[in-house]
């Protein structure tokens, strides 16, 4: 589980971690300043391989920060 806080509502939640991502899967990156929306190239135990639209960029996350979508 992945744990959030919203910092100016006070508000917290958790979601599952995705554990069965797959190549080709489209998914939403959360890094820190930023999401970015790409396709899993690799997936590793803890951590995936995201490609941008067209290849412009390609980027390992950590799996909790991968959300399937």
């Amino acid at each position: 589980m992945v744990g959030y806080l919203c910092e100016q509502c006070a508000n917290a939640w958790t979601r599952p971690v995705e554990e069965d991502l797959e190549v080709y899967d489209i998914v939403r990156v959360d890094l820190p300043g930023a999401t970015r929306y790409g396709t899993v190239w690799q997936v590793e135990d803890d951590r995936v391989q995201v490609r941008g639209a067209g290849g412009q960029w390609l980027l390992w996350a950590e799996r909790w920060q991968v959300i399937l979508y």
